[in-house]
């Protein structure tokens, strides 16, 4: 029965990796879903390069689960480093444009929300919001900031972002629409 249950979900987990992560599959970066082709090559790990699509090489060799596994943890460390410098790039921004300094920047994997901003004064963004249009994460990045000057949801808050970002509702109805279709796939 163990190696009958065994075999029953690798089956499965090999049907959802495939669906993902082979040549003509789509992926999410910064709102649009973009095409995946995967070739073999002479590499030592997963390289990915992303223009209109994403170009993966994958070593040779490198087959079943074990290659599916590779492709996936190497999207998921691009999407983190893509996430980092987004989040960097655009808190500093907002940061001197309201006249505060965070004290660090850093990604988070937490499951209720996209962001925060702690008493420690680092800012912190969910990193899978390197796959929402970027509209969508740059409100998420200004939000948390405001939150350097404003611990609260005060008009004082809102009126703050509406200076840093005036198109933020927009932006978080963007987010909460692509956040609802990000569910359901």
């Amino acid at each position: 029965w163990v190696f009958d249950a065994i075999r029953d979900i690798d089956e499965k987990h090999r049907k959802l990796l495939t669906q993902r992560y082979a040549s003509g599959a789509k992926l999410q970066y910064r709102g649009r879903w973009l095409m995946l082709e995967v070739t073999a090559g002479p590499v030592v790990e997963v390289e990915i390069t992303c223009r209109s699509k994403f170009e993966v090489v994958v070593p040779a060799g490198l087959e079943g689960v074990a290659r599916l596994e590779a492709i996936r943890t190497a999207f998921d460390a691009w999407l983190h480093a893509r996430a980092l410098r987004d989040l960097k790039r655009l808190g500093h921004r907002h940061a001197v444009a309201i006249g505060v300094e965070a004290a660090g920047y850093r990604l988070s994997d937490a499951h209720a929300r996209w962001g925060s901003c702690g008493r420690d004064g680092v800012v912190r963004t969910h990193w899978r919001l390197a796959q929402a249009p970027a509209a969508a994460m740059e409100y998420v990045v200004a939000h948390e900031v405001v939150h350097l000057v404003h611990r609260n949801h005060s008009e004082a808050f809102w009126a703050l972002l509406g200076r840093a970002l005036p198109d933020w509702r927009e932006r978080k109805a963007m987010l909460e629409g692509w956040e609802a279709d990000h569910r359901a796939v």
